[in-house]
């Protein structure tokens, strides 16, 4: 357990950084934390890194030309669409502590010398996800604000509900109370393909473990086959090799597989993702068998229930997102999250 700290001398917000489980418990409630593997801590600083420099510049008010200022530094962007894969050059660490501009491929190569991993996408300069719109929906704490103070009032308010049958010590009898409460089993679905940019499949990548932590949820993984993590093994998931374990194409046999093979009861899902789905024809190394599934017949494959779903289309709002079309959920239950992806084309 530590506090996350910059080299580049920038001020990070007070947020611990914990890779044991059992300094969870040991944090006071309220107080910001991410949880992850030790390996993947610089990952976490450069995403703070990079909200608290956007962030900074929006509150000049002055009006940048991002995509200027990328060109102008040796950046060469495309229009981003669902499908076609985006262009995109990093910046990869140099002997001196600051960036290089690199150019980056469409599609991870592995190689005996080299294999891509999620610190090769976590720069993607074509895109910013807005960490601020995750705050609001509460499902990673809040820690850019005024003071320390601020945060865990935020954070604890996040996570409290009114009990109607407690004990009220103050009332010495069972007339309710407010207490803690675990949030039931949830689902993230981050989809990796390469029709995603990789800031947003690399983002929701690196607060993957954190996110199955701090909202009791289950990660699944979809790419040219897709995994699920559920809650107990999300320890499992190596971030920095899943791009070439699953592959950045499209799937239908393995989701189809795991939504089909046994029923499950997921309160919310979030899913990441764009207009790619599992009825499309896919074929790749992983799918040799596929066929058209219309959506109305995926529902009807599905036994998997869910009450609630929370789109985050990576281009179309009021979109569901591909892989979270065979739900069956309410419209009133269906929540669309606006510009959470900021476009730098």
């Amino acid at each position: 357990m530590k506090l996350l700290e910059s080299k580049r001398g920038l001020k990070l917000p007070k947020i611990f950084f914990i890779t044991d489980k059992d300094d969870l418990a040991k944090i006071p409630v309220g107080v910001p934390y991410i949880y992850g593997e030790s390996k993947d801590e610089q990952m976490i600083v450069t995403l703070l890194e990079y909200q608290i420099l956007w962030e900074s510049a929006m509150r000049t008010g002055l009006p940048f030309n991002f995509k200027k200022l990328l060109e102008d530094n040796g950046f060469k962007l495309k229009r981003f669409s669902y499908q076609i894969t985006q262009i995109f050059v990093n910046k990869s660490k140099s002997d001196d502590g600051w960036d290089n501009v690199v150019k980056v491929g469409d599609y991870p190569k592995s190689t005996s010398n080299h294999t891509e991993t999620l610190a090769d996408y976590l720069t993607d300069s074509s895109c910013y996800v807005d960490i601020t719109k995750l705050h609001e929906l509460k499902i990673i704490p809040t820690w850019l604000v005024d003071n320390i103070e601020e945060a865990v009032k935020i954070n604890i308010a996040n996570f409290i509900t009114y009990n109607h049958y407690m004990y009220n010590k103050k009332l010495d009898g069972c007339y309710g109370d407010i207490s803690l409460v675990d949030p039931p089993r949830n689902l993230f679905i981050i989809d990796i393909s390469s029709s995603i940019p990789k800031a947003v499949s690399s983002t929701t990548l690196a607060l993957a473990r954190h996110l199955s932590e701090s909202f009791y949820a289950d990660i699944l993984i979809t790419g040219s086959k897709s995994t699920l993590y559920t809650y107990e093994n999300v320890h499992s998931l190596d971030v920095n090799t899943i791009y070439n374990e699953n592959g950045m194409g499209n799937d239908q046999e393995w989701f189809k597989n795991l939504v089909t093979s046994e029923y499950r009861n997921y309160n919310t899902v979030f899913c990441f993702g764009d207009n790619h789905n599992p009825g499309y024809d896919w074929r790749n190394e992983y799918n040799k068998n596929t066929r058209h599934i219309r959506t109305d017949d995926g529902k009807e494959l599905c036994k998997w229930k869910v009450n609630n779903l929370v789109c985050f289309h990576t281009t179309h709002y009021g979109t569901i997102p591909g892989y979270a079309t065979w739900f069956e959920v309410e419209d009133q239950n269906i929540t669309h999250v606006k510009d959470w992806v900021k476009y730098l084309d």
